[in-house]
């Protein structure tokens, strides 16, 4: 509690009190002074030590619910602020995820499509592949079915008659073609190719999307390719049913190819 001064007759009074107990003045209008409770000195509103004896000033009821409102105004503050803080992080964290996932996106797509783009070259690998094989056995086959044929009918000419001279047994004339070290590497050519596309046709499997037609296609051009290979690398039957099967597969084969024109670039 401070004393304050009665203006009408200068006696201490409670600064709580509403009249003089002296001389009954109204003190509600007065100004209310503050003073230092040890020694009384007057002190101004705002200082908490007494700058004549030194001691410790208690705050007045004012003092104390403005120092409140600060420390609730400094809380409010501080609250805000990190309700702020709060907000930016989680827009930084939604922005750098949604970044993020954009990328993973852009990154899936540009694998995707490179994905494709590597089927289309392996795909064009093989079926210019094959047909590569395919010519080389259709050169073999066709020496086959002159050696075979000329040796059943007893005709010469030049390509023929280092195999069938002297011989009246094709199977004589076909054992000394297989055995011609130039034929020998024809076939082993053709055996090559053949891994080769193999190898191809595994990596091929499992087509994308816009490549499964092209990839059926293929699988009809690959049987026929087979066939045709196999019939120049072993040759069975008679000549005719030999002939009718290496012209039967040959003809698929052309036909195949061609119809792989459509899909490859």
């Amino acid at each position: 509690m401070a004393l304050i001064k009665c203006l009408n007759c200068g006696t201490d009074v409670s600064d709580k009190a509403k009249q003089c107990p002296n001389c009954g003045e109204t003190l509600q209008t007065q100004k209310v002074v503050k003073v230092c409770e040890e020694c009384g000195y007057e002190l101004d509103d705002n200082v908490t030590i007494c700058p004549k004896c030194g001691c410790p000033v208690p705050e007045s009821e004012e003092q104390k619910k403005t120092r409140k409102k600060k420390k609730i105004i400094i809380s409010v503050i501080a609250i805000l602020v990190v309700i702020f803080v709060i907000i930016a992080i989680v827009c930084v964290v939604n922005v750098t995820n949604q970044k993020k996932a954009e990328e993973a996106a852009a990154a899936a797509e540009a694998a995707r499509v490179q994905a494709v783009n590597d089927y289309a070259s392996n795909l064009e690998l093989a079926s210019f592949t094959m047909l590569t094989g395919a010519s080389t056995a259709e050169e073999a086959g066709t020496l086959i079915h002159d050696v075979w044929y000329d040796t059943i009918f007893d005709e010469h000419n030049a390509d023929t008659s280092k195999y069938t001279s002297g011989n009246s047994d094709f199977n004589d004339s076909l054992s000394e073609l297989f055995s011609d070290e130039e034929f020998q590497d024809k076939i082993a050519s053709i055996k090559s190719n053949q891994a080769t596309v193999k190898e191809l046709m595994q990596e091929l499997t499992n087509p994308p999307a816009e490549y499964e037609e092209a990839y059926n296609t293929l699988k009809d051009y690959y049987d026929a390719y087979l066939e045709l290979t196999n019939l120049a690398i072993s040759p069975t039957g008679s000549l005719q049913s030999y002939t009718d099967d290496f012209n039967e597969a040959d003809s698929n084969v052309l036909k195949y190819y061609n119809a792989m024109d459509v899909y490859i670039e």
